[in-house]
């Protein structure tokens, strides 16, 4: 009678397959990403339809874990063990280098694709190099220092009379301070730096700040903890008649001029990583993506409620204008 039972399991087993062969062959493959962007982002959106049109289903084939950092930072260590405890096969560290260090320290040895947009993941020894990482951690990097340089510069030509702008900076972004610092003497702009630091950021006080100082536009350095709450901000920088420029991320926001790599190509480009990962790929041995496409974004919706004028110069070079 066991021999017999044994037999019938196994037959119904294989009836079961050949009427549900999927559910027999296919594995649920678990994906961890921790951001600081919401999952209704544009680059977000765009990570998750390049995963849809790589054969992923959500609850099918896969599942994403998507976890929001927000803007308090102390949460990372936490929210990254939170994520290594489901065991993911793969992690994903959108944004800033916060992330990514929580990432890392939480994973053991789980691939990591990363978008590194405000820090550079060779100088920080996080990988061996570009070409060959050399770990468990691979994706693409956006050195941010001469988009910033040419925000400056674009700023200055939308705005020819401008001689003193406020600039947005954090820990993370002093090299690009740096650099834009260097350039805004050479522009005959004087530059007035409005440090924001603690677990979560004080913008009102910052833009307030740069009013008194007399500053006439802000431009917003590249810090991953600058772009959740962006809305808000740039609002208070409207209320107080400052122009903002910025990355892409912030043209729909209301920067008035947004100058930088396109971050939806840069998180499709993640998700593609983590297929090929997910195919057996090691990471140690992908190199690092660098973007090659950028984007200039006038914002004229923001340009008439300031009441600023943008010449037909900057206009014509744009790669998008919102009206």
């Amino acid at each position: 009678m066991s021999a017999r039972r044994r037999l019938l399991g196994t037959a119904a087993a294989f009836g079961l397959s050949l009427l549900c062969p999927a559910a027999a062959q296919v594995r649920l493959r678990r994906v961890a990403s921790l951001s600081i962007s919401t999952r209704s982002s544009p680059q977000f959106v765009a990570f998750e339809r390049r995963f849809r049109e790589l054969g992923y289903v959500d609850g099918q084939t896969f599942v994403l874990d998507a976890r929001l950092l927000g803007g308090d930072w102390s949460k990372a260590a936490q929210i990254a063990a939170e994520l290594a405890r489901a065991r993911p096969d793969v992690a994903m560290a959108f944004g800033s280098e916060t992330v990514l260090r929580a990432l890392r320290q939480a994973m053991g040895s789980t691939p990591i694709v990363m978008v590194a947009v405000d820090f550079d993941p060779v100088e920080k020894n996080y990988i061996a190099s570009l070409s060959r990482p050399g770990g468990n951690i691979t994706g693409v990097y956006f050195r941010q220092i001469e988009s910033a340089i040419k925000r400056l510069e674009l700023l200055k030509e939308a705005l020819p009379k401008l001689t003193r702008v406020a600039a947005l900076y954090d820990a993370s972004t002093r090299d690009q301070l740096q650099a834009v610092s260097t350039v805004a003497a050479e522009l005959g702009v004087s530059l007035e730096p409005q440090q924001l630091s603690g677990n979560q950021y004080d913008f009102d006080a910052a833009l307030e700040a740069s009013a008194a100082a007399q500053a006439q536009a802000v431009l917003a350095l590249s810090s991953g903890a600058f772009f959740g709450p962006r809305e808000r901000w740039i609002a208070t920088a409207h209320r107080l008649r400052l122009p903002v420029a910025a990355n892409p991320n912030y043209s729909d926001a209301g920067a008035l001029i947004a100058f930088g790599a396109n971050f939806p190509r840069m998180y499709a480009r993640a998700a593609e990583y983590a297929d090929r990962i997910l195919k057996g790929v090691n990471p140690a041995e992908m190199p690092i993506e660098q973007p090659s496409q950028f984007d200039l974004i006038v914002n004229l919706r923001a340009a008439k409620a300031l009441g600023v004028a943008i010449p037909q110069r900057v206009l014509v070079r744009a790669t998008r204008i919102i009206e």
